[in-house]
């Protein structure tokens, strides 16, 4: 079974649509896919919760996923899981070098000024980036943040299927690991990574010599659904197959409007809404960091498969489009048939964070 061999390790990544799950192991340089899986949560007429499903139907799911694929959920020893919205924050800050123990204490007072969050108890943790190039005596550092309830409230979900919290992460950071641990970054300028969820997008500016910057982007795959169901008169299962299928101009029948005001026949598309997200965050990436040469989007994600919007996003930035498949850089020994391999990202950048 597996959880009993050392050298595996599971990345978990529990969405609001959907939980995904991978097992690696580390063969010499390479890490090697043993299992995966990925199952919706929301199926057969139940109504999507855009906060998220209950316990009683995320703990059921997930056992049923591991005792699908062999797991020992208390046997596990290597596991990375994930955290994410709008409790979570990730800022990147210059910081004087100081000891550990200096150093914790001093950015937990950076992280109230820097990371807005409820003004409850936070959870703080670190890492450093670097010498900061504009200043010698400084340092650059991966500052990021949560409520204790947050963080507490995802290990204790942990803990009801008997699985023993390890490593805990950002979901923006374990889709950025995934990438950057497999792929080239360019040497000058930086690439915009956009994971597309079903409640929220993330929005991810990464370059080798420059500033890291992260936002929550509040449009999702669920938008994309509303909106088809809101203008073709469709309801949850037929729009969610209208969308990847057909995309958000598909060849049906538009819903009568019956009188509506000029005003709604002139609100914007949700592709138009994501563009103005992404434009308002690059514009203000470029005022804070100086750099303005993005080479190209890595999209990520459940609704990075969404017909047109590589084209899309193409016309609007003029930057090439990237639809990065995490199953490409990975050696296995099971057959990988994914309809959607996008949406495996984050889980199988955490199963490799792992590894660290």
């Amino acid at each position: 079974m597996f959880g009993l061999r050392s050298n595996l390790r599971v990345g978990l990544d529990i969405g609001t649509h959907s939980i995904k799950l991978a097992v690696v192991e580390k063969v010499g340089p390479r890490f090697r896919l043993a299992k995966w899986k990925c199952s919706e949560m929301y199926t057969k007429g139940s109504k999507y919760d855009p906060e998220g499903p209950k316990k009683s139907i995320a703990v059921p799911q997930l056992m049923s996923m591991m005792n699908e694929l062999g797991l020992v959920p208390k046997r596990i020893k290597r596991l990375a899981s994930c955290i994410g919205g709008h409790q979570v924050a990730a800022k990147e800050i210059a910081s004087l070098m100081q000891t550990e123990a200096e150093m914790s204490s001093s950015l937990l007072l950076e992280a109230r000024k820097h990371i807005p969050l409820d003004g409850s108890e936070t959870v703080v943790d670190y890492q450093i980036m670097g010498d900061d190039v504009t200043d010698s005596d400084k340092v650059r550092i991966l500052l990021v943040a949560t409520t204790r309830k947050n963080y507490e409230t995802h290990q204790d979900f942990l803990r009801e299927i008997d699985i023993k919290p390890g490593i805990i992460d950002v979901d923006s950071l374990a889709s950025l690991n995934c990438y950057i641990i497999h792929s080239q970054m360019p040497d000058e300028g930086v690439a915009i990574f956009l994971n597309i969820g079903a409640k929220r997008s993330v929005l991810s500016v990464y370059g080798r010599r420059d500033m890291f910057f992260t936002r929550d982007l509040p449009i999702g795959g669920q938008m994309f659904t509303e909106e088809l169901m809101s203008s073709y008169g469709l309801d949850y299962e037929e729009a969610e197959k209208v969308k990847f299928e057909q995309g958000m101009k598909p060849d049906i029948e538009k819903k009568s409007d019956n009188g509506g005001s000029s005003l709604s026949l002139a609100e914007k598309s949700s592709f138009e809404k994501l563009g103005d997200e992404i434009n308002r965050s690059l514009r203000f990436y470029v005022k804070e960091s100086g750099q303005s040469v993005f080479t190209h989007f890595v999209l990520t994600g459940g609704g990075a498969i969404l017909k047109d919007l590589d084209t899309y996003l193409s016309n609007k930035f003029n930057i090439p489009i990237e639809l990065y498949n995490p199953f490409n850089q990975l050696d296995s020994r099971v057959p990988i048939e994914a309809d959607n391999p996008y949406q495996m990202v984050s889980a199988i950048g955490l199963a490799i964070r792992g590894d660290l």
